[in-house]
């Protein structure tokens, strides 16, 4: 059987923003999202061909190889033992388009599943096994998504609780990374007020506690005006939650 291919992916700008702004020059975004791009259409891992990445991104080899080791580096991009590149979400994109491809193609030779179909036939007390409706070979099972979290991650992302407080362990790590006890606190209340009020995929997370950390990142920033005393790690970003999106 071939590879599968994620011919389609779920993008969410804010997830993308949080992941690689500020993190990332513009360079190493676009050999990043190259690198991604070539996982999801590939299926699977990629060798490291700086040859070929540099002509699909138009600059030298030598620049690939530079900017591969620090996306490394940063947390972006793993190496793996065989010496191929992956990237965590990109691989979930992938192994989600397999699953909606065979879950497809399981329908299809059952000759479909309409919803309401499948509930009349479990509920009637009679079933004969016939169908009023016609059935359609191309139904995919709608995807539910929950409302309220209770603060921890969640793989196809959700919304933040009403009545969400911050945890003593999220505050201590917040103030581990410079914020004080009561900057912690406003910073919460502020992180709650706007993913409260936010519209639509703007509200929606896949990793909370993932997204608090950047939160307090971007506050310490704000607070000493001096990039160069943040210390970043992996999380929050596309290897973590959401590259473009949800994790």
């Amino acid at each position: 059987m071939s590879k599968a291919k994620a011919r389609r992916v779920d993008y969410y700008p804010d997830e993308y923003i949080t992941g690689v702004g500020g993190v990332l020059t513009a360079e190493q975004q676009g050999v990043y999202w190259m690198i991604c791009s070539l996982i999801m259409s590939e299926g699977g891992a990629i060798e490291q061909n700086d040859r070929r990445l540099a002509g699909l991104c138009r600059t030298r080899p030598a620049d690939i190889r530079r900017v591969v080791e620090i996306l490394i580096s940063k947390g972006k991009v793993t190496r793996q033992d065989n010496g191929k590149l992956w990237q965590k979400r990109s691989q979930s994109e992938v192994e989600m388009s397999l699953n909606r491809i065979q879950t497809a193609a399981k329908n299809g030779a059952n000759g479909g599943r309409p919803p309401k179909i499948m509930e009349q036939n479990q509920h009637d007390g009679k079933p004969d096994g016939s169908f009023q409706n016609k059935l359609t070979t191309n139904y995919q099972p709608p995807t539910e998504e929950k409302e309220e979290p209770n603060g921890s991650s969640k793989k196809r992302g959700s919304r933040i609780s009403p009545d969400w407080k911050l945890s003593a362990e999220w505050s201590e790590w917040a103030v581990s990374n410079g914020l004080s006890a009561s900057d912690a606190d406003r910073e919460a209340q502020k992180f709650h007020d706007w993913y409260i009020s936010a519209a639509g995929a703007r509200g929606v997370r896949a990793d909370w506690q993932a997204t608090w950390r950047n939160w307090v990142r971007k506050a310490v920033h704000d607070r000493s005006g001096n990039r160069k005393g943040i210390q970043r790690d992996g999380a929050g970003d596309l290897s973590h939650s959401a590259m473009f999106a949800r994790g």
